[in-house]
């Protein structure tokens, strides 16, 4: 009884101190809600008006896409997070521009969409809504598709017009025609079989990527659309290639046989599409009419949801001027205090993550995040010895503590199964490490960085044949050149060692 009251009274001490560094901080702060839709999840200081009017635009919007594509109207396992600001300067702290209307980033927590508020409303990026088809298309198709499929299809469904009455789809996807201004589109043998990186238009892939979409999303306009302007209908044959290129036939060595023609010809009916009969396709989708709940959040809950964010943008000292806004003692401070001594630590600065766990002691009534975040802190502590070739057990032991009871608190929380795998990796302990990846992997079957994560280390490993699905994953699903380079490269290396051995 008298251990708990001293180290209360050291805990009011430390903080009392921690309260003085931190005066006179200021981050720009309202009163933040949650909301939740069916399918959303909407964290925002917008008046409550807009961001209903923004979120029954998200739901029609999915709906549209799920009916297009005929799949069946079901709750999403997990709610896509949207950040919706009022302020277009605090908007910027992520973005680093007020004048983009919105961005959507994959992270470790799921995949979110940023957003300020205006009247352009979400749908004035249709960015927004490309990325949120390439989700729909990963959570519901077991299928893996060609890149310029999949990148044509979420062009086509992103550029869709949400009237009061119907949804139009197949409009001109504005945002990317500007490649078409200097060059002409990409013909389908180029779409087909794109050039090595270092080539793509004399090395300026910005621009090459533009009008590759651009260029995928007329092809695809005129595969699923085109029959309604009285050119020949190609769904059926596109399906079947689909399907025949996600069980492993060569996207472009197969194209003819399934669409039973040249692909000259073909090109020449598509271009003559894109000059006289481009064509926009009518959805009778009604408005989203459910009530959308709300409840306040906490500062402290408002503080560590941005900080988080912060930190997923790589911008730690955002996250560090949010956290000092901390409300001390308050619901929340434990997460929020353990975060900070997160930060400290990937400077190689511990002193604040010493005291910290001192306060909060060995175990202590702690949440997941908290768990996680004391786990981040001894994970960082022992890669900083592995720099010099030195180790901790106590360390390693604190990091698989902390990582185990964040993970069976919060089974739902990747950052917490990353914690633990790469503390067993740090280790050479390979197979708990494969492990808890795998059990993340059931969690989240669909996450594109997870599926990286776990296809180069099984690469790592020598385990090729296994590796081989999870990397195809990142080469179909990501828009990084360089995620994507490396896994095409270990595919490829996988591919000559095969062949060398006779496998």
């Amino acid at each position: 009884m008298q251990g708990a009251l001293l180290r209360r009274n050291l805990l009011t001490r430390f903080l009392a101190a921690l309260a003085l560094v931190w005066a006179g901080t200021s981050v720009y702060a309202a009163d933040w809600y949650e909301y939740q839709s069916e399918n959303f999840t909407v964290f925002s200081d917008v008046p409550e008006r807009r961001v209903n009017m923004l979120m029954r635009d998200l739901e029609r919007f999915r709906r549209s896409a799920l009916f297009f594509t005929g799949q069946e109207e079901t709750p999403e396992n997990k709610s896509l997070r949207v950040f919706h600001f009022r302020d277009s300067r605090e908007f910027e702290k992520f973005s680093g521009d007020r004048k983009i209307a919105g961005l959507y980033r994959e992270t470790w927590e799921g995949p979110i969409i940023f957003s300020r508020d205006g009247d352009h409303g979400i749908s004035g990026s249709g960015l927004i809504f490309h990325e949120y088809v390439h989700h729909l298309m990963r959570e519901r198709s077991g299928m893996t598709y060609p890149r310029w499929y999949s990148e044509g299809f979420a062009e086509m469904l992103a550029s869709a017009e949400l009237g009061k009455k119907n949804v139009l789809v197949g409009g001109l996807p504005e945002w990317r025609l500007s490649a078409w201004a200097q060059d002409e589109p990409l013909s389908i043998e180029q779409l087909l079989a794109p050039p090595p990186l270092a080539v793509q238009n004399g090395g300026n892939n910005s621009h090459y990527w533009n009008n590759y979409y651009a260029s995928a999303w007329l092809v695809t306009h005129y595969l699923q659309l085109g029959h309604n302007a009285g050119h020949p209908d190609y769904r059926t044959a596109t399906a079947n290639y689909l399907k025949a290129v996600a069980a492993g036939e060569n996207s472009f060595d197969v194209f003819e046989e399934y669409f039973g023609k040249p692909i000259v010809e073909l090109q020449r009916e598509m271009l003559s599409y894109m000059r006289d009969d481009i064509h926009r396709y009518k959805l009778d989708i009604p408005e989203y009419t459910y009530s959308i709940p709300r409840r306040s959040l906490s500062e402290n809950e408002r503080i560590f949801l941005l900080a988080d964010e912060a930190l997923d943008f790589d911008k730690p000292e955002l996250a560090m001027a949010y956290l000092k806004q901390s409300e001390q003692q308050e619901l929340g401070w434990q997460e929020n205090l353990t975060a900070m001594a997160v930060i400290e630590a990937q400077d190689k600065k511990f002193k604040l993550g010493e005291k910290v766990v001192k306060t909060i002691g060995e175990y202590g009534q702690i949440s997941h995040l908290t768990a996680a975040n004391l786990a981040r802190y001894y994970l960082l502590r022992l890669q900083s010895l592995s720099v010099t070739r030195e180790w901790s057990e106590d360390f390693y032991e604190q990091a698989i503590k902390y990582g185990k009871i964040a993970v069976q608190m919060g089974p739902d929380y990747l950052p917490g199964y990353r914690t633990l795998w790469t503390a067993y990796q740090l280790k050479g302990e390979s197979e708990p490490a494969l492990q808890i990846m795998l059990s993340a992997f059931e969690q989240e079957p669909n996450h594109l960085n997870l599926n990286a994560a776990i296809g180069f280390y099984l690469s790592h490993l020598g385990r090729d044949a296994l590796a081989r699905e999870y990397l195809e994953r990142v080469v179909a699903w990501s828009h990084s050149d360089e995620l994507r380079s490396s896994a095409q490269a270990r595919l490829e290396g996988q591919q000559d060692t095969g062949q060398a051995t006779g496998e």
